[in-house]
């Protein structure tokens, strides 16, 4: 008997992966010539990261300077759309992205630290510049127009989450992490329950 469980526990597991595996295929579209898009966010996003450390000012340099598909606008992204990226089920070593390091740099900054967003514990933090261990860069660029959309403080192009929960849930992750105070979390939150 306890084999049996323990073989359907096996078999539950393989198929909510699958499942996982599934929704990540129909959300990320890879394009080769190391893009993916997501179609969701309606972000470009590069193949995989630098694959190497790199410091968050090298990081921006790579980014910038980054040509897959031929496109020269490539950016570092933003907190909330590596967090986007994380909370759709992109993890380190994934398959549609390939993440070689825990964190991943983004482009915020404050004072000598800068913004990342750590893969395997599905969070956002702040680190010194100037640290490179475990930390890469992944090029990302817009592929519709920025507008800004000034009751969210963000570019709407940049970062459309597909549902209220999953912005609720952003919004959430972001205060837990104390990248917003308790002021913007409350403006926000109320913002998205208004558009409903």
């Amino acid at each position: 008997m306890q084999k049996l469980l323990v073989f359907l526990f096996c078999l539950f597991l393989l198929s909510s992966c699958a499942d996982s595996s599934k929704e990540i295929k129909k959300q990320f579209q890879n394009n080769g010539q190391d893009t993916v898009i997501d179609q969701t966010t309606k972000l470009m996003w590069a193949a995989r990261d630098n694959q190497q450390n790199i410091t968050w000012q090298d990081a921006v340099d790579y980014c910038e300077q980054y040509s897959a598909g031929g496109y020269d606008d490539w950016r570092m992204p933003k907190q909330t759309e590596l967090a986007a990226l994380f909370l759709a089920g992109i993890k380190k070593n994934g398959e549609m992205i390939a993440i070689s390091g825990e964190r991943v740099w983004a482009q915020e900054t404050d004072d000598s630290k800068g913004g990342f967003c750590h893969f395997k514990r599905e969070g956002c933090a702040w680190g010194e510049q100037v640290m490179s261990i475990t930390l890469r860069a992944l090029p990302v660029r817009n592929t519709e127009l920025v507008e800004t959309d000034n009751n969210m403080g963000m570019d709407s192009s940049t970062f459309r989450p597909q549902s209220t929960e999953q912005r609720l849930q952003i919004l959430h992750l972001l205060h837990q992490q104390g990248l917003i105070t308790d002021e913007e979390y409350a403006a926000k939150k109320a913002t998205i329950l208004n558009e409903l």
